[in-house]
């Protein structure tokens, strides 16, 4: 992979993960590291297919995007989903995240940094002005899935357990994700404009038309501790 010229935008550690019979997003953490959904491994079956996968960033140069890397293996992830008698994949959210290596490793884009914390930590955080966002390479019509649709302002459901059966820590919010945003990254920008993701984008629910719909993904809590480097190990606002 060519070094391009130039600063590179923040957003240049977002990329799809593609596989022959799907799409999912991922960020870069490390420069060998991504992070995504558990339940993207497992493309149509209750087997994963980690090789099957590659990881292309969110970067044009010129003309021509950057050339996909390959995956190589599972560093660690939330579950290991099984299917139930009917085929579907079972699994609670605050697991459904995944790391990932990938080869080679991407050493001219800065990987994401990712702050531990609890759904509190996050409220805390929006209190004091900071912003709630996520991205991904979801799919919806001709030109989407080609390039990462960022959704800012996300509001946080802060009353979750009441409307669905996650555990506290999942992350609930109002912005929209459709198929391929899964895996993405859910983040906190600051005042001063650095961004940290703080969860992965996993699912949607609505109910009655829609009009209680909600996206939701778990909480780096579940998954800071187990990537060593590039790490704020906080816990508290």
């Amino acid at each position: 992979m060519d070094k391009p010229s130039g600063p590179l935008p923040w957003s240049a550690a977002i990329g799809r993960l593609d596989a022959d019979d799907g799409s999912c997003s991922a960020t870069l953490v490390r420069p060998d590291v991504i992070l995504t959904a558990s339940h993207c491994l497992y493309g149509r079956g209750n087997e994963a297919r980690i090789t099957d996968f590659v990881f292309t960033p969110a970067l044009d140069v010129g003309r021509e995007r950057l050339k996909p890397v390959k995956v190589t293996a599972v560093i660690d992830m939330g579950w290991p989903i099984k299917s139930d008698s009917s085929g579907d994949l079972r699994g609670e959210p605050k697991d459904d995240w995944a790391t990932l290596r990938i080869s080679p490793p991407i050493s001219f884009i800065e990987p994401m940094k990712i702050e531990k914390l609890n759904v509190d930590g996050i409220a805390a955080r929006i209190k004091k002005g900071a912003k709630l966002s996520h991205a991904g390479y979801g799919v919806y019509g001709a030109f989407t899935g080609k390039r990462l649709q960022v959704r800012d302002n996300c509001y946080l459901v802060t009353d979750a357990e009441k409307m669905l059966k996650v555990t506290h820590d999942v992350i609930v919010n109002r912005c929209e994700v459709i198929p391929g945003d899964s895996g993405g990254p859910i983040m906190l920008t600051g005042s001063d404009g650095d961004r940290v993701i703080v969860g992965v984008v996993t699912n949607l629910w609505g109910d009655h038309g829609q009009k209680d719909f909600v996206s939701f993904g778990p909480a780096s809590i579940y998954f800071a501790d187990k990537i060593k480097d590039d790490v704020t190990a906080t816990t508290t606002p």
